[in-house]
């Protein structure tokens, strides 16, 4: 293992996650580019949630046998699979048919970022996974902050999204180009150790394993409660910041991740997720009492500064805690209650907005932002 975090193989990682999360981003407009091609609107809400419920399936049956071993024949496979489904996506006309292909591309997105955490976690040093993961982090975010204003800069309509899709392909193209390029770990070579139900049993019954997978599903289940039904709150209370509150919290995050640096591995990572996810809970729970813009583009900064904390730090953490042998494989199972979140936060949201509006579903959001922060203060410090 290098002393050294920007080895060229953690570049052509970062690279690589790069081009798979931007591939993610460009759909920015799909609901708009349904409309056009004349998909009823009763149809839509599942095309759009279809790529997550897929990769959420997939991951959780392939996360035991990807490995150091396996991790390049998944990530080739994924990476074949998503440039397929972008082709389809640019060119079929049906909802069937965009279901289908949007399947196919949760399960190619999930098998190339299922593949590179193995990975990742083979050129990580000990004393720097904060800042690893402060910089996976970033890589992750930087094209949801990029893509949207780089459409409205080239006035690419939502009706051209099929043609986009089509060349994004070639991301998908310089995945594989990229896997060539990339050394030939130790740990390829060695015995797999976690491609089997011994590794998830072993992880399984970990207390503080178990506690971070917990905690981090309930981040992300709040965080996309906020997400997905902000907008519909700022119409409902007649303010119009609701797409400046994401942009805004989004850039939060990234300044966050980019100044860091060391100060993530230099304190104790179970007291700043506590503490960082108690204030994007203060914050969310804020939200139903504002009264105007400027309030609410301080609590985007507010709730930016916490997510970007601990969406990183809870990774960092579950690295630090779990055995060299079994890093990857948790990784991966942080990756399935990353999915589980952004299905169960829309799913109870939408039921806390219909039993008792808006301030109901933000203090649920807020609860499990809490309830995430307890989580982390229950790691032992002996099994840090």
């Amino acid at each position: 293992m290098t002393s050294s975090l920007f080895s060229r193989p953690f570049l052509l990682l970062l690279t690589q996650f790069l081009a798979v999360s931007t591939v993610v981003a460009l759909f920015f407009p799909l609901q708009e580019y349904l409309q056009h091609l004349g998909i009823a609107d009763s149809s839509i809400g599942f095309i759009l949630g279809a790529d997550a419920l897929a990769a959420l399936v997939v991951q959780a049956l392939i996360t035991p046998f990807i490995n150091a071993r396996t991790a390049r024949r998944w990530l080739l496979g994924g990476a074949l699979l998503l440039g397929l489904s972008l082709l389809l996506e640019g060119s079929v006309t049906s909802a069937a048919m965009f279901t289908a292909a949007r399947l196919l591309q949760g399960a190619g997105f999930i098998c190339v970022v299922a593949g590179l955490m193995p990975l990742f976690v083979l050129c990580i040093p000990r004393d720097m996974s904060g800042r690893a993961f402060g910089w996976i982090s970033l890589v992750r975010l930087a094209p949801y902050a990029a893509v949207p204003p780089l459409f409205d800069l080239l006035q690419v309509s939502p009706s051209a999204l099929g043609t986009v899709l089509q060349w994004s392909s070639l991301l998908a193209l310089a995945i594989v180009g990229l896997l060539w390029l990339l050394p030939v770990f130790e740990q390829e070579r060695l015995p797999a150790q976690s491609a089997s139900f011994e590794g998830m049993r072993q992880s399984l019954t970990n207390p503080a394993v178990l506690l971070l997978l917990g905690a981090t599903m309930l981040l992300y289940a709040g965080y996309a409660a906020t997400f997905f039904f902000l907008k519909g709150f700022v119409q409902h209370t007649g303010l119009h910041s609701g797409g400046v509150f994401f942009t805004l919290a989004t850039l939060v995050m990234m300044v966050v991740r980019l100044a860091g640096g060391s100060w993530f591995d230099r304190y104790d990572k179970r007291h700043q997720n506590s503490a960082s996810l108690l204030l994007a809970a203060v914050a969310t729970a804020a939200l139903p009492w504002i009264t105007s813009d400027g309030a609410l583009l301080v609590l985007a900064v507010l709730c930016g500064l916490g997510w970007g904390v601990a969406m990183p730090l809870l990774n960092a953490l579950l690295f630090d805690r779990s055995p060299p042998e079994l890093r990857g494989l948790n990784q991966n199972l942080s990756l399935i209650m990353l999915q589980a979140g952004f299905f169960i936060g829309p799913w109870a949201g939408g039921a806390l907005l219909a039993g008792g509006g808006y301030g109901l579903l933000f203090t649920g959001s807020s609860s499990l932002l809490l309830l995430a922060a307890l989580a982390c203060l229950l790691v032992k410090k002996s099994d840090a």
